[in-house]
């Protein structure tokens, strides 16, 4: 009975990742469309994605030799700022 219990919660948490990440995927895949018209290769995709979130706002970031905006969100609120 235990065994199930964990079998179902690892499940679960492993259904969840996936769909988190595949929205990142779009919004880069969108955005090299978008910019200059071009797919991004399936062996560059991950690093692509992780480059345009790990970003300032705002900063230029150069995926598949198009450049686009950081896909990063703003800083949101920041003590003393």
């Amino acid at each position: 009975m235990r065994r199930l219990a964990i079998a179902i919660a690892l499940g679960s948490t492993l259904y969840c990742i996936p769909q988190a990440f595949a929205g990142k995927i779009d919004n880069v895949k969108q955005a090299v469309k978008e910019k200059c018209n071009k797919a991004i290769p399936i062996e560059i995709l991950r690093d692509s994605v992780v480059r345009a979130y790990d970003c300032q706002p705002e900063q230029e970031v150069t995926i598949a030799s198009c450049k686009i905006k950081c896909l990063k969100g703003g800083s949101g609120n920041v003590v003393g700022q």
